[in-house]
């Protein structure tokens, strides 16, 4: 399905993209990733596959955007796939609290970035189609205390993908979003530990606590965001959808 296709990952050195970057590498023909890490900062493969070029950049700037997508398309000649997983919540606020500075960090990093991604990919794609993927977050629909800006961040993200894949129809790119609640990466590992030190609480107790809201009652953990990136990377009837990877969250529509 996907051995001769070319693919664009960015966001790759975080939990998810590190499991959607080991994935694929094993049965795509080329793919680049790009992160603000080098490779050697968080590659979880032994042997780097010969498949892979991984190019360090702030993708906040556009300038690096574009170079991105040249370098992209000198190498492969195309661009069929493109993976977003850039984003973060950074900061933790309240409204009256939050400095300026930081709520246009947060801003800039998980919507301008979207943005810039999928301008410059639909200026490659247009001629052949594609498929786009933006990693969104429950946090566009559900509360969570001094997470304001990240959550009118993503849900923004979630309503520009409706605006894309309208205008990009018409060029066969298929654009979505993945949305899910909270995943067990090292990053929010890390927090978790944080947490039982700043409190008595045990790991068990801060854990059911994450998973009160879900049906299904089990840590999510990024693997098992796999099969619905490869429906999404695949798929010809798709389009315009956010789709929440929840475990059933209850308080997500």
């Amino acid at each position: 399905m996907f051995s001769n296709k070319v693919l664009l990952l960015t966001g790759a050195s975080g939990g998810i993209g590190s499991a959607i970057m080991d994935h694929f590498a094993k049965k795509i023909q080329s793919i680049t990733t790009s992160s603000r890490k080098k490779l050697n900062e968080f590659l979880t493969i032994k042997i780097k596959p010969e498949n892979l070029e991984h190019i360090p950049r702030d993708l906040t700037i556009e300038d690096n955007v574009i170079d991105l997508f040249r370098q992209v398309i000198e190498k492969n000649g195309k661009l069929d796939i493109l993976i977003n997983c850039v984003g973060g919540s950074l900061f933790s606020h309240p409204i009256e609290d939050f400095p300026v500075e930081q709520f246009d960090k947060i801003i800039s990093l998980n919507l301008r970035s979207a943005f810039l991604l999928t301008k410059h990919a639909i200026k490659v794609m247009k001629n052949n189609g594609g498929h786009i993927i933006h990693f969104v977050s429950s946090s566009a629909k559900n509360l969570a205390p001094g997470k304001a800006p990240y959550g009118s961040a993503k849900a923004g993200l979630g309503h520009f993908i409706h605006y894309a894949a309208s205008e990009s129809a018409k060029y066969n790119i298929k654009i979505n979003g993945i949305s899910p609640t909270y995943v067990f990466t090292p990053r929010h590992e890390a927090e978790i530990q944080k947490k039982m030190q700043e409190t008595t609480m045990t790991r068990d107790a801060i854990i059911e606590n994450i998973l009160q809201r879900q049906l299904l009652q089990r840590p999510m953990h990024p693997t098992d965001l796999l099969d619905i990136v490869e429906l999404l990377a695949s798929t010809e009837s798709i389009t315009g959808q956010i789709f929440n990877c929840c475990m059933g969250e209850i308080l997500c529509y």
